[in-house]
């Protein structure tokens, strides 16, 4: 626990002579989780809004990577960005209450499953809205029963979403059931077109390569990648997406962006959105260049571990839209929520080198011969 988190208490007691709205107006929903997981999100967004009563606004509490994303949100959107990193910083969390308490939202919900108590549950609790809805913590053997009692305190109404093993689009689908009163059929995890970004011009046949992951285990051997760009007309463009950092790390990938007809792409993700709308193709492994490319619309191959099947990737049948192939190993441990217990093969998770190079080859002339998928 930090020093500044011991001292909410204090906080929230002087919250309470602080001046604010005095109508409760508006909706907060709250999420502390990464890019990846924002766009997934944005599938199911405009369900949350309907949250709000007539003339209030919806706000969505995220990240500042995470709000990177908001280009592909509903366009009435309201996002507020808070570092959750900075929150052990007596000045800035304090100044956060402070800002969230003078809100004075009439609802706040959690969109987390996985929620820390001394970061997004506290700002939950400071800013002090007139109701609050929340997903049920995970079960797990040690620490449920404290984290339900825990929950309870925070949240008037909580939601059972079911196993942590689940697909996100399906989690939140029945959290909007709940919270709405209102049961829908889980929509394919696709953007409506009013959420989409406008497609950029490309001079050539375009295929974009997302081959980094912020988890080193997942990322396949530059070989493949060289083997796949040679499946391509010599015509193609090629463009090998990641952030600059991604090629610092990787610094193996200058032979791959030697070949003629290959490039680095790092202008960030609501540029890539238009590239990827404009694309023939887009490969990559799991992370959230190529879930983007996926509820973009864009023909897409996903090379993935077996640590989230039954979890989200590949995604569930009721979600999943004809767009996206998913090519994995199935293993015995799949599902492990990427915590392998087995040691590393070239530094990748078993499962990830299992993947059959000739399967992908094979793969990505068939779909060229046909015009991609």
């Amino acid at each position: 626990m930090s020093i500044a988190s011991l001292l909410d208490p204090v906080l929230n007691l002087v919250l309470r002579y602080k001046s604010r709205r005095k109508r409760a107006e508006g909706v907060l929903l709250v999420s502390s989780r990464g890019p990846a997981e924002m766009v997934f999100l944005s599938a199911v967004l405009s369900r949350f809004m309907r949250l709000a009563k007539m003339d209030e606004s919806v706000t969505l509490l995220c990240r500042p990577d995470s709000a990177g994303m908001a280009f592909l949100f509903p366009r009435l959107l309201k996002v507020k960005r808070v570092d959750f990193r900075r929150l052990d910083e007596l000045e800035y969390r304090w100044n956060t209450f402070i800002d969230l308490h003078a809100q004075h939202y009439r609802m706040v919900v959690s969109l987390d499953f996985v929620r820390e108590t001394e970061q997004d549950e506290a700002l939950i609790l400071a800013s002090d809205p007139m109701e609050t809805a929340g997903m049920m913590p995970p079960k797990t053997k040690k620490t449920y029963e404290k984290r339900l009692e825990e929950s309870e305190k925070i949240f008037d109404f909580l939601f059972d979403s079911g196993p942590l093993r689940q697909d996100k689009i399906l989690r939140w689908s029945h959290f909007a059931d709940a919270v709405l009163d209102d049961r829908q059929l889980p929509q394919l995890a696709l953007l409506p077109d009013s959420q989409l970004p406008p497609a950029e011009p490309l001079p050539a046949e375009t295929v974009v390569l997302l081959p980094f992951s912020g988890v080193k285990g997942r990322q396949l051997p530059i070989e493949m990648w060289r083997l796949m760009v040679e499946c391509f007309p010599k015509t193609w463009n090629i463009l090998v997406a990641g952030h600059r950092n991604d090629f610092d790390r990787n610094p193996d990938y200058a032979t791959l962006l030697s070949l003629p007809n290959v490039r680095a792409e790092t202008s960030g993700f609501e540029r890539l959105a238009s590239i990827l709308m404009g694309s023939k193709l887009a490969i990559g492994v799991d992370t959230a260049g190529l879930h983007l490319a996926v509820l973009l619309g864009a023909p897409t191959l996903c090379l993935a571990s077996a640590a989230y099947v039954g979890a989200g990737v590949p995604y569930d049948e009721r979600v999943v839209p004809s767009n996206v192939r998913f090519v994995y190993v199935p293993m015995e441990c799949q599902g492990c929520m990427g915590r392998c217990k087995f040691p590393p093969i070239d530094g990748m998770f078993p499962c990830v080198a299992e993947i059959d190079t000739d399967q992908v080859l094979a793969t990505i002339r068939e779909s060229v011969a046909r015009g991609v998928f």
